[in-house]
C-alpha cells in the first residue's frame, strides 16, 4: 500500500513546471507520510531540484498543487512553510563561520529557539555527527567542497520542522564517508515525525536510504515503490538503466522460437528462451514483436569457451574490485556485463561462454519500454545490496 500524506505530510498533485521552452516537471503526483523518507532519484536534468524548490516555495508550479500538513501552500512564502532545505549549491553565508551558519536557522526570528545553551548543544551534536566539530570557527572560504557540503547538511538537519528537503546531500563526499553518513543520517531522520525528501542522482544511494523510492526521468515519475519493488520489478527500461552497479543488461530483439520450439528473445545469434511469466507475457505480445530482455549482471555467469549451454562471446574488459569483478563480454555489437565473485581466467580478447539465468530477468515492450513481466530472484536485503 502506498502511504498517503495526511495533515502531517507532503502531497504534490499534478505539478508541472516549465522554464521557457524546457519542461522541468510534467504532471508529477506523489506524497510523503509523516516520518517517511522518500528518496527521489533520476539522471541529471530530470527535475529533482525543481521539485524540491517547489516544495520549499522557491518556485511556483505552472499547474497543480503542493500541500504541507494538509494545507495548500501556494500563497505561503518560503520562510513560513517551516521546511528545512539543503541546497545542492550549499548556499552558505560567506561572512559567518561554520557554527554561525549551522545555528542561523535556530536563532532566526521564526527559528523558535531563544536558549543559547540549547542552541549550542544542538549545533555541537550535529557538527560531531558529521565530523566537522573542529571546523566550527572556519569561514566557508576556508573549507573544501566536501566540508562545505557537510556544513550545509548540518544546517538543514539541525532544524526540526514540518519537512526536510535534502538535495544531493552527500554527493561530494568520499566513498567511505558517504557509506558512514547514509546510515547515520537515515537513523536520525527516522526518529523524527516530519517527512524527508532525499534527492540524489545515485539510484543505489536512493535504495539504501528511502522507505520508498520515486524515479524521475524527463520531468515525469517513472515509478514509485519500496526499494524492493523498484529493484526487483523495474517499471520500464528507463528505470532499469538507472538501477544497479552496473545497471541491468538490456538486450533488444524480436520474439520468436528457439531451436526446441520454445518462445525466445532473438538477437542476432543469441536466442534466450523465456519461461514462466516472461513466456506468458511474450505470447500475449505476439510473434515477431519488438521486445527488450533485461538481465541483471549479478545473474550472468562467464565460463570457459565451449561450456555446455553457453553462448560464444569474447572478453571485452575486466574490472576487479577485490570482492567481485565486473566482466564485459562482446557478442557481435552487443556488450553485456557480468558481476561475479568467481575468478575469470580469460584475458581481454579471449573467447569465453556466456551463461544466462532462469531468474533475475525482466521483459519489456520494445516499443514503449514498459515492463511486461519479471522473473526476479529474491534477495535477502535490498539495503545490503545497495551498499555493496
Amino acid at each position: 500500500m502506498t502511504p498517503q500524506a495526511d495533515k502531517t505530510g507532503i502531497a504534490l498533485q499534478g505539478v508541472s513546471k516549465s522554464f521557457q521552452k524546457t519542461t522541468a516537471l510534467s504532471q508529477v503526483s506523489l506524497s510523503l507520510a509523516a516520518g517517511e523518507i522518500l528518496a527521489l532519484t533520476g539522471p541529471s536534468g530530470a527535475g529533482k531540484t525543481t521539485l524540491c524548490r517547489i516544495v520549499a516555495g522557491l518556485e511556483q508550479p505552472d499547474e497543480g498543487a503542493c500541500r504541507i500538513d494538509g494545507s495548500d501552500v501556494a500563497s505561503v512564502p518560503p520562510g513560513r512553510r517551516r521546511v528545512a532545505f539543503m541546497f545542492e549549491s550549499y548556499a552558505l553565508y560567506p561572512h559567518m563561520d561554520v557554527r554561525g551558519n549551522v545555528s542561523s536557522p535556530l536563532i532566526a526570528p521564526n527559528g523558535g529557539m531563544r536558549d543559547a545553551g540549547a542552541v549550542a548543544r544542538r549545533v555541537d551534536e550535529m557538527l560531531a555527527l558529521l565530523g566537522i566539530r573542529e571546523l566550527d570557527a572556519r569561514l566557508p572560504a576556508e573549507l573544501s567542497g566536501g566540508q562545505k557540503q557537510r556544513v550545509a547538511l548540518a544546517r538543514a538537519l539541525v532544524q526540526d520542522l514540518s519537512a526536510t528537503l535534502l538535495d544531493e546531500p552527500i554527493s561530494h563526499l568520499d566513498a567511505k564517508l558517504r557509506h558512514r553518513l547514509r546510515g547515520e543520517i537515515r537513523r536520525l531522520l527516522a526518529q523524527r515525525a516530519a517527512p524527508t525528501l532525499w534527492s540524489t542522482p545515485d539510484a543505489m544511494e536512493a535504495l539504501s536510504v528511502g522507505d520508498r523510492v520515486a524515479v524521475l526521468d524527463g520531468g515525469r515519475i517513472e515509478q514509485i515503490g519500496t526499494p524492493e519493488e523498484i529493484w526487483l520489478k523495474p517499471a520500464s527500461t528507463r528505470v532499469a538503466r538507472l538501477l544497479g552497479d552496473p545497471p541491468m543488461n538490456l538486450i533488444q530483439g524480436r520474439l520468436g522460437l528457439d531451436d526446441r520450439g520454445g518462445v525466445a528473445l532473438l538477437h542476432d545469434g543469441l536466442a534466450v528462451t523465456l519461461n514462466g511469466a516472461l513466456e506468458a507475457a511474450a505470447r500475449a505480445l505476439g510473434p515477431s514483436a519488438a521486445a527488450v530482455l533485461g538481465v541483471r549482471p549479478d545473474a550472468v555467469a562467464i565460463a570457459a569457451a565451449g561450456a555446455p549451454g553457453g553462448t560464444a562471446v569474447e572478453i571485452y574488459s575486466h574490472e576487479s574490485f577485490g570482492k567481485h569483478a565486473i566482466v564485459t563480454v562482446r557478442l557481435g555489437e552487443l556488450l553485456l556485463k557480468a558481476k561475479t565473485r568467481q575468478p575469470v581466467a580469460a584475458a581481454i580478447g579471449a573467447p569465453a561462454a556466456l551463461l544466462l539465468p532462469d531468474a533475475g530477468m525482466a521483459l519489456f515492450d520494445g516499443t514503449t519500454g514498459r515492463a511486461l513481466a519479471w522473473s526476479a530472484a529474491r534477495i535477502e536485503s535490498i539495503r545490503t545490496t545497495a551498499e555493496a
